[in-house]
Formats: C-alpha cells, structure tokens, sequence
C-alpha cells in the first residue's frame, strides 16, 4: 500500500445504526433493479456443513454459502 500510495478508510457499523433500515430499504431496491446481482453458494445437507465452512476459509466459493438441511 505504501509503494502504490493507496488510501485505506474503514468505518464503525454501530455509528450508523439509526440509519440502518433506510439502507436495508435502499438495498432491496437495488436488487430488484438489478442494480445488485446476490450470489449464492447452495449446499445440499447439515453433514455437508464442515466442507462448506472450509470451503468458505479457503475462498472456494462464491456469494453466500447456504446449507440447506
């Protein structure tokens, strides 16, 4: 980052709490205009559920894993 000159800003989630369901709202509509595309991750069985943490460590995927049981 340093070499590159490249500027790194985070933010406290909790700061912006009172404005939290007026993002929700925001990003709901921006998935339905498909302005945000959600991934997801399917994965079949609780005894798949293991693999699919691992998988999530190791960046073996993409989107949202979700097990279905």
């Amino acid at each position: 980052m340093i070499f590159k000159e490249l500027t790194m800003q985070g933010f406290v989630v909790t700061r912006w709490y009172d404005r939290f369901h007026e993002a929700e709202d925001e990003l709901y509509k921006w998935i339905k205009e498909g302005k945000i595309n959600v991934q997801e991750h399917p994965v079949e069985g609780f005894d798949n559920l293991p693999n699919a943490f691992i998988g999530l460590l190791r960046g073996e995927n993409t989107g949202k894993v979700v097990v279905k049981v």
